[in-house]
């Protein structure tokens, strides 16, 4: 019998898949996390994880990596497009689930996830509008309203926003895309290609901490000129950093000069996750609970 209480969820990144059991207000009870595989190798073990957990489950929340379509009303609705990680491109990823396990599934991007569990549980909670930035190996983002995801046709690229390079940084974008947006300058491939290691093992206060918080500091003005954010949340694995949202918030007033100010040179606008690494699987489970008010194909 199908208890609501009960729920589950799948956080869905590049190199990991966090699988867990949870209630309806966010806590976990069993949780197994397996390396991102194709889908065809990788599916029956999530699978057999919901099937055999010991729980009647109301439904599925999942945060994927993308580009995904995450539209409900969209025809593909739940299928990733092109994308790098071998065999997801075009994989109808919740057509495989709701038929292997014949739950009601939300569908959101891995961002998504773990930007509703900071505005559910963690630091976003209580601000009307957030933003939810990452930083790691790619940079992604979301908008949360009143606790909620805003709905649009894709979903954000808050990474692709075009920056203006510093003077004398010409090293190669390593975005495929593009040659000056903040992905392709500022995530950490682009750290490794100029300095050889992470940036974590860089000087705090060097080149690196200077080059990379201008960058990501350039993107968090442009966001703030755009939507007006009550809070912006930085994670990530170089979004976590010690001393680089100091330093990024330092560079974001610097690039505003002064204009729109209201309210954003306090230390605690920019912060970091207070649900650190779970924020994704948090909110996965959130969105589970929230699955009956979408088809499930």
């Amino acid at each position: 019998m199908v208890d609501p209480s009960y729920v589950g969820g799948i956080e869905l990144v590049g190199t990991k898949i966090v699988l867990a059991i949870g209630m309806s207000d966010g806590r976990i009870l069993a949780r197994k996390m397996v390396p991102t595989r194709q889908p065809e190798s990788v599916l029956p073990e999530i699978c057999d994880f919901f099937r055999n957990c010991g729980y009647a489950l109301s439904g599925l929340g999942v945060g994927a990596f993308g580009p995904i379509i995450i539209d409900p009303a969209a025809p593909d609705y739940g299928h990733l497009l092109d994308t790098n990680k071998p065999g997801w491109s075009g994989f109808d990823l919740l057509g495989a689930l709701t038929a292997e396990l014949g739950l009601p599934v939300r569908l959101v991007t891995d961002v998504g996830a773990a930007a509703l569990g900071e505005a559910r549980l963690g630091a976003l909670r209580g601000a009307g509008l957030g933003i939810y930035l990452t930083v790691g190996t790619g940079i992604g983002g979301a908008i949360v309203a009143h606790g909620d995801l805003l709905p649009a046709m894709l979903h954000p690229e808050m990474g692709h926003i075009a920056l203006q390079r510093r003077a004398g940084d010409d090293a190669p974008s390593v975005c495929h895309f593009h040659a000056n947006c903040a992905e392709g300058l500022a995530a950490g491939p682009a750290v490794l290609q100029r300095f050889g290691q992470p940036l974590s093992r860089c000087v705090v206060g060097g080149e690196a901490h200077l080059l990379m918080g201008d960058y990501l500091g350039q993107l968090c003005a442009n966001l703030m000129l755009a939507l007006s954010p009550h809070r912006i949340v930085l994670g990530g694995g170089v979004g976590s950093t010690p001393g680089l949202i100091r330093e990024v918030h330092r560079a974001m007033l610097s690039h505003l000069g002064g204009y729109a100010m209201v309210g954003i040179d306090t230390a605690g606008f920019l912060c970091a996750p207070a649900l650190g690494e779970d924020a994704g699987i948090f909110g996965a489970l959130l969105c589970a609970v929230q699955s009956d008010d979408h088809e499930t194909r």
